[in-house]
């Protein structure tokens, strides 16, 4: 008699043999519905005023079975998100709550006369010492009219960005020894 003798199986063989056995199970149950492929659903318990948020999570439960009669029946096999409606006092009063109350008070002020028309204005004051010679009165100055006005154009001028006639414009220095 000969025999065959078995060769030993490897510990790869024996891990692939086993992981095949789970596979199969898995399936299995997942055809029988005992194995869910995805998430746990997450049903939306809303408690109505007054109401304890176990009953709202029966409610809610008890409407989910209706769709799904396989699905598990208890209430932990669930993740579970609860609503809570807060209704607070209103801060707007609609036009019939406003003034027919009890507590209504008329707060328009009272009627005053217009304001006076304002004073004409002060004369002006002399210039404060150092305040430049082209804010100052010519003749305390001891600048000639002339020039005094000719440098009151060229400073309007300059604000204004409108130069104007070239003859009104400043003497230009002479060449010094940079060349310019």
């Amino acid at each position: 008699m000969t025999e065959n003798p078995q060769a030993p199986i490897s510990d790869t063989d024996k891990l692939a043999s086993v992981l095949a056995e789970l596979e199969r199970e898995r399936q299995k149950r997942v055809d029988t519905g005992q194995w869910s492929k995805g998430v746990r659903p997450v049903l939306m318990a809303i408690p109505q005023a007054g109401e304890a948020p176990e009953v709202a999570q029966q409610r809610a439960l008890y409407a989910y079975l209706a769709e799904h009669p396989d699905a598990p029946k208890a209430i932990a096999a669930y993740d579970w998100m609860a609503v809570e409606v807060i209704d607070p006092p209103s801060t707007v009063e609609l036009p019939c709550e406003q003034f027919d109350g009890h507590d209504a008070r008329d707060i328009t002020p009272p009627w005053r006369p217009p304001v006076a028309p304002a004073s004409p204005p002060a004369a002006p004051s002399p210039p404060a010492p150092g305040a430049g010679a082209l804010s100052a009165d010519p003749a305390h100055m001891n600048i000639p009219a002339r020039i005094h006005d000719a440098e009151q154009r060229r400073t309007r001028n300059f604000n204004d960005d409108t130069w104007g006639n070239p003859t009104g414009w400043p003497i230009r220095c002479g060449k010094g020894k940079a060349g310019w």
